[in-house]
């Protein structure tokens, strides 16, 4: 069957094609043609292949099945969990295509920052206004008392 010397006629002299074919070289070449080399999957990084939630239109046939792929994971794996399970180990999680903030952009201890800090009415808010910064920065401070300097000067 893979090479030598067939049992039924006695004519020896096969090469193993099974060998042959799938020989850890032969392999490792197909995969480099492909972009699949172990460790590499540079295949799945090609714009034809890549899909994240959110780059197409919703109406796109692939959008709507990545979230329904997205949704029955989720699903599974919570229930899962809830009965005892590691559910949470098989979870998978979809890249969502990551949107360039064009928002309100200052410089820290300036005024137009201090400024800014006053409008904000939420801690998401200030988050954006701030970039992350912690809310004992002395602009935060500036911010604060900024209404109350205003409606001094205003009387």
């Amino acid at each position: 069957m893979f090479g030598g010397t067939d049992p039924v006629t006695g004519v020896s002299g096969y090469c193993d094609a099974f060998a042959a074919s799938f020989s850890k070289k032969h392999c490792i070449a197909a995969w480099e043609s492909v972009g699949a080399v172990p460790c590499a999957c540079a295949c799945l990084r090609n714009e034809k292949v890549w899909r994240e939630l959110g780059d197409a239109d919703a109406k796109d046939s692939i959008h709507i099945a990545l979230v329904g792929m997205q949704t029955a994971n989720t699903i599974t794996c919570d229930l899962l969990y809830a009965h005892g399970f590691n559910g949470h180990l098989l979870k998978a999680v979809l890249r969502k295509k990551k949107e360039v903030n064009m928002g309100l952009v200052t410089f820290l201890h300036t005024k137009e920052h201090v400024e800014a800090l006053t409008k904000p009415s939420t801690h998401g808010a200030v988050f954006e206004v701030t970039g992350g910064d912690h809310f004992t920065s002395d602009d935060m401070f500036k911010a604060a008392e900024l209404p109350a300097k205003k409606a001094k000067i205003e009387q």
